[in-house]
């Protein structure tokens, strides 16, 4: 009960900082002008009937249209369940595309867009805006690069193991491997026992790299301690990845890794104020995974992966 009062006054400022945030920009209703308009995603690829259940099901696309003479802004929303597709009646006149974007950008590899800059309404035309995706090779790449390979299925959550781009890298015995494949450098000696970090923004990879002797050495010759994955392109044992709800890894009796050892973060788990992070220690090689929820509770957003580092 004191640690529940101890939150509530940072639930209140949230709540109020939320109110008038979301007063600083005057919304528009989807149904309250005569103007007919379409908005619909074309071309949906036959990998995303594909995805990993958990990441198809919260996928969206949003489209923010701005009235440019009243500057109302008008929010969509794009789901599976309603075919990509939003009819909409608004007031006649000029309407900027002031956002397009998807909630699962990461997870997806999906780059959403549309060719128009801004749609023109009047009552005599039905109007079209069509979203499409913007890279869909990557997202084939990606969506092939993240299918788990027989290894990774079999492995155990603490055996270091992890595939990136349809190759299998062993963190304890394969430093050098994984950083020509994920191709980071540095031009920076590292002094004894100091520790560097390097990252791959296009595949979401920061890999911690300690060098373990006594003299300077570099970057190549140094140890991965430790790797953290914020994008969907790394596949962890037993074939989990990013995206997966959390019930499905961290369920005591059905999770794919069970119980965790502890819990960090805010005990108001999913109602959007902090991220949770569940963690698994293994006292036989001293490793420590991390798995982090989005706050509202429903995606896996990040796991991070270290080497030695428990201690019980």
């Amino acid at each position: 009960m004191k640690l529940w009062k101890k939150q509530l006054p940072l639930l209140l400022c949230m709540l109020v900082m939320c109110a008038l945030l979301g007063g600083c920009v005057k919304k528009g209703r989807l149904d309250e002008g005569e103007c007919k308009c379409t908005v619909s995603f074309l071309n949906l690829p036959k990998e995303f009937t594909m995805l990993e259940e958990n990441v198809r099901e919260n996928f969206a696309i949003h489209v923010t249209l701005r009235n440019i003479t009243t500057e109302t802004h008008y929010q969509i929303e794009l789901t599976e369940d309603k075919d990509f597709t939003q009819e909409l009646s608004l007031h006649p006149g000029v309407y900027q595309v002031y956002a397009v974007y998807t909630n699962q950008a990461a997870n997806t590899g999906m780059v959403i867009d549309t060719k128009e800059d801004s749609i023109t309404l009047s009552p005599d035309i039905h109007n079209q805006l069509h979203v499409y995706l913007v890279n869909s090779e990557e997202f084939t790449q990606q969506w092939m690069a993240i299918q788990p390979m027989p290894e990774i299925r079999l492995a155990n959550k603490f055996d270091g193991i992890i595939q990136l781009n349809r190759k299998l890298i062993n963190l304890r015995t394969e430093s050098a491997a994984l950083i020509e494949e994920l191709g980071v450098t540095s031009d920076e000696p590292v002094k004894a026992y100091e520790k560097i970090e390097l990252t791959n923004e296009d595949l979401g990879i920061t890999v911690t790299l300690q060098n373990q002797t006594d003299e300077e050495t570099d970057y190549t010759n140094c140890k991965v301690i430790g790797i953290n994955v914020k994008k969907n392109t790394v596949v962890f044992p037993l074939g989990v990845t990013l995206g997966m709800a959390p019930g499905k890894i961290c369920h005591t009796e059905t999770g794919i890794y069970g119980e965790p050892d502890s819990f960090s973060g805010s005990l108001l788990y999913g109602m959007g104020l902090e991220n949770t992070k569940a963690i698994y220690n293994d006292p036989h090689s001293g490793d420590r995974l991390t798995i982090q929820c989005s706050a509202d509770g429903r995606v896996i957003h990040s796991i991070q992966y270290d080497l030695e580092r428990f201690e019980n």
